[in-house]
């Protein structure tokens, strides 16, 4: 059911919800859990295409907040979502430390379309880049084209900061034991002791990727899902590759539904750098930090949007953020500080220092 708010005038209505029973609970690493969900009566309308995502309205601090997951199960199963618990993420956090069986939550039904329609009119090679949480949307995919074919060859490429964070590594190991599938990880810690899969995935690196595991007699599409740095070093080594390839990238960064209280929410922003104080109005909530500085002409020291150069690294003076969706920091952060490129305002004044 549609929540209503008489003070409200946006024309655009809330999502239609169903209430899902959590059904089960199931650690997949130390930092991530998978939730399966009983929608009861409203099961027909959870069936899905690999690849969409469902939305949680969930009351949430002082607001309600809405957060999409993407599906995980084979269809006609109960829904099955795969949470990674962000720093300082407010709801996976609340899935990974307090969610139970036989809590009722309001979900809105499969949505999206990142699987193409026709792609299973011909055999092809689906290679699937994805890093950290990116494999939700990918691994949704590479059981779906496994069964949908019997003559479509899956080859997968994970990043991961280490061993302990791949997700679905069991599940996954169990795909790669068909001899048309192939995954390769690829570990920032070079816990594979492999120079080609050790440290971060670079555009050349995708090249040689892209040559090595190259199948010749079938038709090739590519996926790709990760932070925005990952994204675009693949896209870059796409690009090197001696033919022309489809390539559909999936952001975690665009929410399907926001709250309409969420979306004239705005804080003042004060940012200190150098001793010298700028301060921001109307800064809106669903701009990060070094976006809105960005927007405003700020100069923030910045080599990436993914939380690991770790340049834009601030002191959080005053105020609340909450994290970026999309948000996969490297490494941890002194106490007090926070990440510009993964931190949103979360009330109505926020005050950073960058000296």
């Amino acid at each position: 059911m549609a929540e209503s708010n008489p003070h409200h005038t946006d024309p655009r209505p809330l999502p239609e919800t169903a209430p899902c029973r959590v059904h089960a609970v199931r650690r997949l690493t130390p930092d991530s859990v998978v939730v399966t969900l009983d929608p009861g009566p409203s099961l027909d309308r959870f069936r899905h295409l690999p690849g969409q995502r469902i939305t949680f309205c969930f009351p949430f601090a002082d607001r309600t907040a809405f957060r999409s997951y993407n599906l995980i199960n084979v269809p006609g199963m109960f829904p099955q979502v795969a949470v990674k618990r962000v720093r300082r993420g407010g709801l996976s956090e609340h899935f990974n430390e307090r969610l139970a069986v036989g809590d009722t939550l309001n979900v809105v039904p499969p949505e999206g379309q990142l699987y193409p329609k026709g792609l299973d009119g011909e055999a092809h090679h689906i290679m699937l880049f994805a890093a950290g949480s990116g494999i939700t949307p990918l691994y949704s995919i590479a059981q779906h084209a496994l069964k949908a074919r019997r003559d479509h060859h899956v080859t997968l490429f994970y990043a991961n900061s280490s061993a302990r964070d791949i997700m679905f590594q069991r599940e996954l190991d169990a795909l790669a034991a068909s001899s048309r599938m192939d995954v390769f990880h690829i570990l920032g810690d070079g816990g594979t002791g492999e120079d080609e899969s050790s440290g971060r995935l670079t555009a050349g690196r995708v090249e040689r990727l892209m040559r090595q595991y190259a199948q010749s007699t079938l038709a090739e599409h590519v996926f790709v899902c990760g932070p925005g740095g990952f994204m675009d070093a693949v896209t870059q080594g796409i690009r090197h590759v001696d033919r022309d390839i489809p390539c559909t990238p999936y952001s975690f960064g665009t929410q399907p539904h926001v709250h309409p209280s969420d979306r004239l929410a705005t804080s003042t922003l004060r940012i200190t750098r150098d001793g010298v104080v700028r301060e921001l109005d109307n800064v809106s909530r669903h701009l990060t930090l070094l976006e809105a500085a960005d927007k405003a002409g700020v100069d923030m020291p910045a080599e990436c949007r993914s939380g690991i150069c770790h340049r834009c690294k601030a002191k959080l003076v005053s105020g609340r953020t909450t994290s970026n969706p999309s948000g996969t920091a490297s490494k941890p952060l002194p106490p007090g500080f926070i990440l510009c490129c993964q931190e949103r305002p979360a009330g109505p004044d926020v005050e950073i220092d960058l000296s």
